[in-house]
Order: structure tokens, then sequence, then C-alpha cells
């Protein structure tokens, strides 16, 4: 049957070369899908950039007082730097009024992990209002750990909250 058509014509390879418009096409949208993938990786930085300083805050507070040995301070400055961070967050208006158990509802409802409990407001209600009761190094430990977490994970916005 290959004698009744007579010999089959075959195309010339296509050759590869980089010189093709369809490369630069390519090239061009690579170049578009890096840069913004830069951009938004800047930007991720720069929204997060609070939480770097607030961490290092935390940490050279941390070490001040417990060399000083002097935890109530220290639960005293890492609750007033949560208010500081509450504040450019979400807003004066939303947490200057907050006390007590409103204050530790509020810190819970902007993060998943909602670690902030009724001891926590306690500590915090000994550091401010009574200077005979003594705060351990454990308790402020463990309350400077969960400021530390919250910092890490606490929603950014306040329609967040």
């Amino acid at each position: 049957m290959d004698d009744q058509l007579g010999k089959l014509i075959e195309p010339k390879p296509v050759p590869f070369t980089f010189t093709t418009p369809g490369w630069y096409v390519v090239a061009g949208l690579i170049v578009l899908l890096l840069a913004g993938l830069v951009w938004l990786l800047i930007k991720q930085y720069q929204l997060n950039r609070y939480r770097k300083h607030a961490l290092l805050l935390l940490a050279d507070t941390e070490k001040k007082y417990t060399d000083q040995k002097a935890f109530d301070l220290l639960v005293y400055e890492v609750d007033l730097l949560i208010k500081r961070i509450a504040m450019s967050r979400y807003g004066r208006q939303n947490v200057s009024g907050l006390r007590d158990g409103q204050w530790t509802e509020f810190i819970n409802r902007t993060w998943r992990e909602k670690s902030f409990d009724a001891q926590d407001e306690v500590l915090l209600n000994q550091t401010i209002y009574q200077t005979k009761q003594e705060v351990t190094a454990n308790e402020a430990q463990a309350f400077t750990q969960k400021t530390r977490r919250w910092i890490k994970k606490h929603k950014r916005h306040i329609n967040a909250v």
C-alpha cells in the first residue's frame, strides 16, 4: 500500500532556539512574577516589622528586670508593652478604657490561642494596685512567654477583633 501513495514527505524538524518570540513572552512573565513576589515579601516584612521591634524590647525588658529580680516591674512593663501594641493596632479608643477582665478578654479576642486567663488578671492587678504582693519568677516568666507568643501571633487589624 505504501507503493500506491508514494514517498511521504516529512517536515523539517522545528529548531529549538531561544530567539523565538514565545520565549520573550515567557521571560517577561517570569520577570513580572518575580517582581510581584519580591514586592509582596517587602510589604509583608514592613507590616510585621513592629513585631520584631516589640520582641527585641520584650527581651531587653525581661533581661533587665530578671537581673534585678524585680518581677513585679517586669510584669508591669510587659503589660504596658501589650497595651502600646494594642493601641497602635486596634486604636486608642478601643483599648484605653479596658480594665481587669475586659482587658484580658480583649487580648484573648485578638488571637487564636486565648492563653491569658484569670490568673493573669490577678497577676496584673497585684502588680498595679497591691504593692505588698510578691510576683514570683515563674509567674513573671509564664506571663512573659504568653506575651511573646501574643506578639508573634495576634491579629493585625481592628476589623479582625
